[in-house]
Protein backbone atom coordinates (compact mmCIF):
# COMPACT_ATOMS: atom_id res chain seq x y z
CA UNK A 1 0.00 0.00 0.00
CA UNK A 2 1.42 3.35 -0.96
CA UNK A 3 -0.01 6.86 -0.49
CA UNK A 4 1.81 10.30 -2.01
CA UNK A 5 0.01 13.87 -1.02
CA UNK A 6 -1.08 16.33 -3.19
CA UNK A 7 1.31 19.06 -1.97
CA UNK A 8 3.03 16.43 0.31
CA UNK A 9 6.03 18.05 3.07
CA UNK A 10 8.39 16.27 4.72
CA UNK A 11 7.30 15.05 8.21
CA UNK A 12 9.32 16.45 11.52
CA UNK A 13 10.45 14.32 14.00
CA UNK A 14 10.94 15.27 17.69
CA UNK A 15 8.02 18.18 18.57
CA UNK A 16 7.77 19.45 21.89
CA UNK A 17 5.11 21.66 23.14
CA UNK A 18 7.78 23.40 24.70
CA UNK A 19 8.92 24.58 21.28
CA UNK A 20 5.88 25.01 19.84
CA UNK A 21 5.86 28.88 19.70
CA UNK A 22 9.04 29.87 18.96
CA UNK A 23 9.05 27.46 16.02
CA UNK A 24 5.42 28.40 14.39
CA UNK A 25 6.69 32.52 15.09
CA UNK A 26 9.81 31.58 12.91
CA UNK A 27 7.92 30.57 9.62
CA UNK A 28 5.25 33.25 9.84
CA UNK A 29 7.18 34.90 6.76
CA UNK A 30 4.87 36.23 4.41
CA UNK A 31 2.57 39.89 4.45
CA UNK A 32 -0.03 40.33 6.79
CA UNK A 33 -4.01 40.58 5.86
CA UNK A 34 -6.08 43.55 6.42
CA UNK A 35 -6.12 42.57 10.48
CA UNK A 36 -3.86 40.51 12.78
CA UNK A 37 -4.80 37.57 14.47
CA UNK A 38 -4.02 36.17 17.71
CA UNK A 39 -5.05 32.65 16.67
CA UNK A 40 -5.04 30.24 19.52
CA UNK A 41 -4.45 26.29 18.49
CA UNK A 42 -6.43 23.33 21.11
CA UNK A 43 -5.88 19.76 20.46
CA UNK A 44 -8.46 17.35 20.83
CA UNK A 45 -4.88 14.51 21.36
CA UNK A 46 -1.28 15.71 21.83
CA UNK A 47 0.32 13.10 19.42
CA UNK A 48 -0.91 11.11 16.59
CA UNK A 49 -2.43 12.99 13.28
CA UNK A 50 -3.11 16.53 15.32
CA UNK A 51 0.70 16.36 16.07
CA UNK A 52 1.73 15.70 12.56
CA UNK A 53 -0.74 18.48 11.60
CA UNK A 54 1.17 21.45 14.08
CA UNK A 55 4.08 19.81 12.69
CA UNK A 56 3.01 20.79 8.90
CA UNK A 57 1.19 23.78 9.98
CA UNK A 58 5.23 25.40 11.66
CA UNK A 59 6.76 24.79 8.51
CA UNK A 60 3.82 26.85 6.43
CA UNK A 61 4.37 29.88 5.93
CA UNK A 62 1.49 32.40 7.22
CA UNK A 63 1.09 36.03 7.88
CA UNK A 64 3.78 37.23 9.75
CA UNK A 65 1.35 39.65 11.86
CA UNK A 66 -0.27 36.80 13.20
CA UNK A 67 0.25 36.15 16.94
CA UNK A 68 0.18 32.23 17.35
CA UNK A 69 -0.75 30.61 20.48
CA UNK A 70 -0.42 26.70 21.88
CA UNK A 71 -3.86 26.73 23.78
CA UNK A 72 -3.53 23.16 24.74
CA UNK A 73 -5.40 19.59 24.34
CA UNK A 74 -7.98 18.28 25.77
CA UNK A 75 -5.75 14.89 26.85
CA UNK A 76 -3.23 16.78 28.70
CA UNK A 77 -4.91 20.30 29.79
CA UNK A 78 -6.45 23.58 27.78
CA UNK A 79 -4.83 26.54 28.34
CA UNK A 80 -7.65 28.63 29.47
CA UNK A 81 -5.94 31.65 29.63
CA UNK A 82 -4.47 32.06 25.89
CA UNK A 83 -8.17 30.19 24.67
CA UNK A 84 -9.60 33.54 26.18
CA UNK A 85 -7.51 36.22 24.93
CA UNK A 86 -7.83 34.20 21.39
CA UNK A 87 -9.61 36.51 18.23
CA UNK A 88 -10.16 32.57 16.92
CA UNK A 89 -9.32 29.57 18.14
CA UNK A 90 -8.90 26.46 16.27
CA UNK A 91 -9.45 23.21 17.14
CA UNK A 92 -8.37 20.32 16.08
CA UNK A 93 -10.42 17.42 16.02
CA UNK A 94 -14.14 16.98 16.84
CA UNK A 95 -13.18 16.46 20.59
CA UNK A 96 -11.95 19.74 20.85
CA UNK A 97 -14.24 21.79 18.65
CA UNK A 98 -17.12 20.64 21.89
CA UNK A 99 -14.59 21.41 24.43
CA UNK A 100 -13.93 24.69 22.97
CA UNK A 101 -17.80 25.32 22.47
CA UNK A 102 -18.29 24.88 26.32
CA UNK A 103 -16.21 27.12 27.83
CA UNK A 104 -15.12 30.04 25.09
CA UNK A 105 -17.12 32.86 23.10
CA UNK A 106 -14.37 32.92 20.23
CA UNK A 107 -15.38 31.97 17.01
CA UNK A 108 -14.05 28.89 16.06
CA UNK A 109 -12.60 27.01 13.30
CA UNK A 110 -12.82 23.29 13.88
CA UNK A 111 -9.99 21.22 11.44
CA UNK A 112 -9.60 17.64 11.08
CA UNK A 113 -13.77 16.73 11.32
CA UNK A 114 -16.19 15.62 8.93
CA UNK A 115 -18.91 17.20 7.52
CA UNK A 116 -21.60 14.63 9.32
CA UNK A 117 -19.06 15.62 12.86
CA UNK A 118 -19.46 19.37 11.74
CA UNK A 119 -23.55 19.52 11.18
CA UNK A 120 -23.92 17.23 14.67
CA UNK A 121 -21.83 20.31 16.45
CA UNK A 122 -23.62 23.05 14.76
CA UNK A 123 -26.94 21.19 15.87
CA UNK A 124 -26.01 21.15 19.31
CA UNK A 125 -24.38 24.70 19.36
CA UNK A 126 -26.45 26.68 16.92
CA UNK A 127 -25.76 29.81 18.46
CA UNK A 128 -21.78 29.32 18.38
CA UNK A 129 -19.50 30.80 15.80
CA UNK A 130 -18.45 27.67 14.39
CA UNK A 131 -16.93 27.04 11.10
CA UNK A 132 -14.93 24.11 9.51
CA UNK A 133 -12.98 22.95 7.25
CA UNK A 134 -14.01 19.34 6.55
CA UNK A 135 -12.42 16.22 5.12
CA UNK A 136 -14.99 15.18 2.83
CA UNK A 137 -14.06 15.63 -0.58
CA UNK A 138 -16.02 16.53 -3.60
CA UNK A 139 -18.29 13.59 -5.51
CA UNK A 140 -15.91 14.44 -8.57
CA UNK A 141 -13.00 13.39 -6.65
CA UNK A 142 -14.32 10.55 -5.66
CA UNK A 143 -15.28 9.54 -9.51
CA UNK A 144 -12.35 10.52 -10.98
CA UNK A 145 -10.70 8.15 -8.72
CA UNK A 146 -12.71 5.29 -9.89
CA UNK A 147 -12.09 5.95 -13.35
CA UNK A 148 -8.50 6.43 -13.00
CA UNK A 149 -7.75 2.79 -11.10
CA UNK A 150 -10.90 0.76 -12.35
CA UNK A 151 -11.39 1.95 -16.43
CA UNK A 152 -14.04 -0.62 -16.92
CA UNK A 153 -16.10 0.60 -14.29
CA UNK A 154 -19.60 1.20 -15.78
CA UNK A 155 -22.21 0.76 -12.61
CA UNK A 156 -20.89 2.37 -9.28
CA UNK A 157 -22.93 1.42 -6.02
CA UNK A 158 -23.33 3.85 -2.73
CA UNK A 159 -24.83 3.22 0.35
CA UNK A 160 -26.58 6.41 1.83
CA UNK A 161 -27.33 7.00 5.50
CA UNK A 162 -29.85 9.04 7.14
CA UNK A 163 -27.34 11.74 7.44
CA UNK A 164 -25.87 11.22 3.58
CA UNK A 165 -29.53 11.86 2.06
CA UNK A 166 -28.00 15.57 0.24
CA UNK A 167 -25.61 13.86 -0.78
CA UNK A 168 -27.39 11.22 -3.26
CA UNK A 169 -28.06 13.66 -6.03
CA UNK A 170 -24.66 14.87 -5.84
CA UNK A 171 -22.70 12.08 -6.53
CA UNK A 172 -25.40 10.75 -8.98
CA UNK A 173 -24.52 13.96 -10.95
CA UNK A 174 -20.97 13.48 -10.52
CA UNK A 175 -21.14 10.07 -11.97
CA UNK A 176 -22.85 11.15 -14.95
CA UNK A 177 -20.22 13.76 -15.79
CA UNK A 178 -17.84 11.13 -15.16
CA UNK A 179 -19.72 8.65 -17.76
CA UNK A 180 -20.74 6.26 -15.13
CA UNK A 181 -23.98 5.35 -13.58
CA UNK A 182 -24.66 5.56 -9.39
CA UNK A 183 -27.08 2.77 -8.35
CA UNK A 184 -27.90 3.62 -4.53
CA UNK A 185 -29.81 2.52 -1.81
CA UNK A 186 -30.94 3.77 1.50
CA UNK A 187 -29.93 2.24 5.20
CA UNK A 188 -31.33 3.77 8.28
CA UNK A 189 -29.36 1.53 10.56
CA UNK A 190 -26.90 -0.96 10.44
CA UNK A 191 -29.12 -3.85 10.41
CA UNK A 192 -30.55 -2.89 7.11
CA UNK A 193 -26.83 -2.76 6.02
CA UNK A 194 -26.22 -6.42 4.78
CA UNK A 195 -29.16 -7.17 2.28
CA UNK A 196 -28.88 -3.82 0.52
CA UNK A 197 -25.03 -3.90 0.06
CA UNK A 198 -25.49 -7.53 -1.60
CA UNK A 199 -28.07 -6.38 -3.83
CA UNK A 200 -25.63 -3.33 -4.51
CA UNK A 201 -22.62 -5.59 -4.91
CA UNK A 202 -24.37 -8.13 -7.83
CA UNK A 203 -25.73 -4.85 -9.43
CA UNK A 204 -22.55 -2.73 -9.19
CA UNK A 205 -18.83 -2.90 -11.34
CA UNK A 206 -17.42 -0.91 -7.50
CA UNK A 207 -18.60 0.10 -4.39
CA UNK A 208 -18.03 4.05 -3.26
CA UNK A 209 -17.86 4.14 0.54
CA UNK A 210 -18.98 7.66 1.86
CA UNK A 211 -18.19 8.98 5.79
CA UNK A 212 -22.02 8.18 6.87
CA UNK A 213 -21.90 7.34 10.44
CA UNK A 214 -24.21 4.41 10.26
CA UNK A 215 -21.96 3.30 7.05
CA UNK A 216 -18.56 4.23 8.69
CA UNK A 217 -18.84 2.70 11.82
CA UNK A 218 -16.58 -0.23 12.32
CA UNK A 219 -19.02 -3.04 12.41
CA UNK A 220 -20.20 -1.89 8.81
CA UNK A 221 -16.71 -1.45 7.80
CA UNK A 222 -15.95 -5.13 8.54
CA UNK A 223 -18.91 -6.22 7.12
CA UNK A 224 -18.59 -4.05 3.84
CA UNK A 225 -15.07 -5.24 3.51
CA UNK A 226 -15.62 -8.88 4.05
CA UNK A 227 -18.93 -8.69 1.59
CA UNK A 228 -16.61 -6.96 -1.13
CA UNK A 229 -14.20 -9.56 -0.75
CA UNK A 230 -16.72 -12.11 -1.75
CA UNK A 231 -17.67 -10.88 -4.67
CA UNK A 232 -14.68 -9.25 -5.68
CA UNK A 233 -15.66 -5.87 -5.82
CA UNK A 234 -13.30 -3.19 -4.98
CA UNK A 235 -13.94 -0.56 -2.82
CA UNK A 236 -13.48 2.85 -3.53
CA UNK A 237 -12.85 5.02 0.28
CA UNK A 238 -12.49 8.32 2.05
CA UNK A 239 -9.14 7.19 4.17
CA UNK A 240 -6.06 5.79 4.22
CA UNK A 241 -6.80 3.35 7.10
CA UNK A 242 -9.77 2.11 4.93
CA UNK A 243 -7.28 1.36 1.94
CA UNK A 244 -4.86 -0.68 4.73
CA UNK A 245 -7.86 -2.52 5.48
CA UNK A 246 -8.63 -4.03 2.09
CA UNK A 247 -10.31 -1.07 0.08
CA UNK A 248 -8.91 -0.59 -3.28
CA UNK A 249 -8.18 2.89 -3.08
CA UNK A 250 -8.77 6.38 -1.79
CA UNK A 251 -8.93 10.00 -2.24
CA UNK A 252 -8.45 11.45 1.12
CA UNK A 253 -6.56 14.53 2.93
CA UNK A 254 -3.82 14.03 5.03
CA UNK A 255 -3.06 16.49 8.06
CA UNK A 256 -0.19 17.73 6.20
CA UNK A 257 -2.80 18.86 3.48
CA UNK A 258 -5.34 20.41 5.77
CA UNK A 259 -2.65 22.20 7.18
CA UNK A 260 -1.44 23.59 3.44
CA UNK A 261 -5.46 24.63 3.53
CA UNK A 262 -5.49 26.19 6.81
CA UNK A 263 -2.10 28.57 5.92
CA UNK A 264 -3.34 29.20 3.09
CA UNK A 265 -6.84 30.40 4.01
CA UNK A 266 -5.03 32.43 7.13
CA UNK A 267 -2.73 34.31 4.28
CA UNK A 268 -5.95 35.92 3.16
CA UNK A 269 -9.26 35.53 5.59
CA UNK A 270 -9.38 37.17 8.52
CA UNK A 271 -11.80 36.57 11.82
CA UNK A 272 -14.38 38.49 10.62
CA UNK A 273 -15.50 35.77 7.93
CA UNK A 274 -16.20 33.24 11.15
CA UNK A 275 -19.02 35.17 12.70
CA UNK A 276 -21.36 33.47 10.63
CA UNK A 277 -20.83 29.74 9.72
CA UNK A 278 -18.61 28.61 7.01
CA UNK A 279 -17.66 25.34 5.50
CA UNK A 280 -14.54 25.07 4.11
CA UNK A 281 -13.87 22.32 1.67
CA UNK A 282 -10.36 20.28 1.29
CA UNK A 283 -8.09 21.59 -1.50
CA UNK A 284 -4.93 19.54 -1.13
CA UNK A 285 -5.63 16.03 -1.40
CA UNK A 286 -3.53 12.70 -0.96
CA UNK A 287 -4.27 9.76 -2.88
CA UNK A 288 -3.86 5.77 -1.33
CA UNK A 289 -3.49 2.71 -3.34
CA UNK A 290 -3.59 -1.10 -1.55
CA UNK A 291 -1.60 -2.52 -4.71
CA UNK A 292 -1.71 -5.84 -3.66
CA UNK A 293 -5.84 -5.80 -3.88
CA UNK A 294 -5.00 -4.69 -7.22
CA UNK A 295 -3.51 -7.30 -8.39
CA UNK A 296 -5.68 -9.56 -6.21
CA UNK A 297 -8.40 -7.87 -8.85
CA UNK A 298 -6.45 -8.13 -12.03
CA UNK A 299 -6.24 -3.97 -12.01
CA UNK A 300 -3.20 -2.54 -13.40
CA UNK A 301 -3.54 1.12 -11.62
CA UNK A 302 -1.11 3.92 -12.25
CA UNK A 303 1.22 5.59 -9.94
CA UNK A 304 0.31 7.62 -7.05
CA UNK A 305 1.20 10.54 -9.14
CA UNK A 306 -0.82 9.78 -12.44
CA UNK A 307 -3.52 9.33 -9.77
CA UNK A 308 -3.38 12.40 -8.70
CA UNK A 309 -2.71 14.32 -11.76
CA UNK A 310 -6.14 12.63 -13.18
CA UNK A 311 -8.18 13.47 -9.90
CA UNK A 312 -6.63 17.21 -10.40
CA UNK A 313 -7.27 17.49 -13.82
CA UNK A 314 -3.50 18.17 -14.82
CA UNK A 315 -2.67 16.75 -18.29
CA UNK A 316 0.11 15.03 -18.70
CA UNK A 317 2.71 15.53 -21.89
Amino acid sequence: MTTKSFRSADMLRGWRTLFLLPVITAVLVLSAPARAMDIAFALSHASGPHRIFLEALQRSPMPRSHHIADGGSVDEGLDSAVLERADMIVAVGARATEEILKKFSAPILSVLVSRSQYRSLIAAYPDAALSAMVLDHPAARHMRLAGAVAPNVRTVGLIIGPDSLDLEKVFSTAAADSGVSLLSRRIGAVEDLLPQLEQLLQASDALLMIPDPIVASQASARTILLTSYRYRKPILAYSQAYVQAGALAAVYSSPEDVAGDLAAWLRSAGTESLRQPLVLNPVRFSVAVNRQVARSLGLDVPSDTELIDRIAGVARK
